[in-house]
Order: structure tokens, then C-alpha cells, then sequence
């Protein structure tokens, strides 16, 4: 639920969409995440831990090898300029290099004790695939769910029928796709954790108390999740989800 963690999240999640689209392609995007991920494995490995980490070794000793290969690694995968951006931005960045500082040392150990560049390239090979195909089995199928149900004939709730006519339909299609994409567990409820989250994609960053807030005033049966009707009621009088958290963080209905 961190922002930070959920940024790094929709960082991976919009390039598996810019690299495989919204549609499940299983077959494709298993050999293209198989092929990246090897590419990628092999070069970094090489370069990292093949090339630098003996080098820096021989002067600083293995120890210090390993920590100063690592610690390059792990910085060359940060954007220099959202260091220097400030705010938000500084702290992706620092997650980033911490990120990496781990997944770095792990590798750095596999080929100290193997004593073979091949083991760490395998293991971040596989960690590659498994990111880039998991995230777009994940999201595709997402993004599946959230438009079969938008698509179903008579969506679920009493009054889907009512902003039907008020709004009409391409409201409730839209209102019906972002409430299922935030469904992430597709129990046909939003909790609070889930609401939180979603609404860091668009942008809309809340504390755990302003989400909670936002969620009291949705959840009309004060059950402690939102279903679609009470979505609807929801955003439907201003037609704008953000419009309607601002609403309910002010106190105003």
C-alpha cells in the first residue's frame, strides 16, 4: 500500500502494457519476456559482475568488490534526474537504488559462491522473466475482468438503471470499468487498501486517513467496502471520481 512501492509498481505495469498491450498473449509475450530477460541477464551479468566486480576486487578486496559493483549496479538503474526532482520523485528514486542494491548483492553472492558467471545470469534471467511475464498476465487479465463486467447486460446493483438515464451509457461503462479495475481481488467490492492504491494510478495520492475518509463516504451500508451502487452514488453527482474525493474530503455532499 506505500506510494512509493505502488509508483515502482505502475512504473513496471505501464511498460508491460507499452511492450504487450492490454490483451492476454501469452505465447508472445512468454518468448519477448523470455528473450529480454536473457538479453538483459547476460549483458548486466557480464558487464557487473564478469567484468567489474573482479576488477574492483583486485584493489579493494573481494569484499569490497562486491559492495562497490553493487552499489554501481544499483545506481546506474536510477534516473539521475528524479534525484534532483525532489519530493516524490527523490523517494522512487531511493526505493529504486535500495531495490537494487538487493537484488545486486544477491546476484554478486550467487557468482562469489558458484564461482560460475553462469549462475547469476540464470537467476537474473528467471527474475526478469518472471516480473515482465507475471505483470502482464496480471494486468491483461485485469483489464479483462474490468470490461467483461462493464460489458454485462444488466450490471450488478439497483441503480445502475437510474444514472443510466441520467447520465447515460458511456458514463456507466466508464464508471463501471474503473470501479472492476480497482476490484483487484474481483470479490465485486473496493476496500479502502484497494481504493488507495488505485487512485495513486491516476495520480491522486492519499494518506491512509484521507483514503479511509474517502471510503466512509462511499460505503453508504457502512460495511466497510464499496460495491458498485454505492460507486455510482458515489461519483454520479459530479460525474468525476476526483471531483467526488474532493468532495468527501471536505466534508461536502
Amino acid at each position: 500500500e506505500s506510494g512509493v512501492v505502488a509508483d515502482l509498481n505502475l512504473s513496471t505495469n505501464l511498460l508491460v502494457l507499452r511492450l504487450f498491450g492490454s490483451e492476454k498473449q501469452p505465447v508472445l509475450a512468454l518468448a519477448a519476456s523470455l528473450f529480454l530477460a536473457c538479453l538483459t541477464g547476460l549483458v548486466e551479468e557480464t558487464t557487473f559482475r564478469g567484468e567489474i566486480l573482479p576488477s574492483l576486487a583486485q584493489g579493494n578486496g573481494l569484499a569490497g568488490g562486491v559492495s562497490l559493483s553493487t552499489a554501481l549496479f544499483a545506481a546506474l538503474h536510477v534516473n539521475p534526474k528524479a534525484l534532483l526532482e525532489g519530493g516524490q520523485s527523490t523517494a522512487d528514486a531511493l526505493v529504486t537504488f535500495a531495490l537494487q542494491l538487493c537484488t545486486g548483492a544477491t546476484f554478486a553472492l550467487l557468482y562469489v559462491m558458484s564461482g560460475n558467471l553462469a549462475v547469476p545470469i540464470l537467476a537474473h534471467s528467471l527474475y526478469d522473466c518472471y516480473t515482465f511475464y507475471g505483470t502482464h498476465l496480471e494486468v491483461a487479465g485485469q483489464m479483462e475482468y474490468a470490461k467483461a463486467q462493464a460489458l454485462m447486460p444488466s450490471l450488478p446493483g439497483s441503480s445502475g438503471a437510474a444514472w443510466r438515464q441520467r447520465r447515460g451509457e458511456a458514463f456507466l461503462q466508464s464508471a463501471a470499468e474503473s470501479f472492476y479495475l480497482m476490484d483487484t481481488n474481483r470479490d465485486g467490492v473496493v476496500s479502502r487498501k484497494e481504493l488507495r492504491i488505485a487512485l495513486y494510478s491516476y495520480g491522486v495520492r492519499l494518506s491512509g486517513g484521507e483514503s479511509a475518509a474517502v471510503l466512509r463516504a462511499a460505503d453508504a451500508d457502512e460495511s466497510g467496502g464499496v460495491d458498485f451502487s454505492e460507486f455510482l452514488e458515489f461519483v454520479g453527482p459530479s460525474g468525476d471520481a476526483a471531483a467526488a474525493i474532493k468532495r468527501a474530503l471536505l466534508g461536502v455532499r
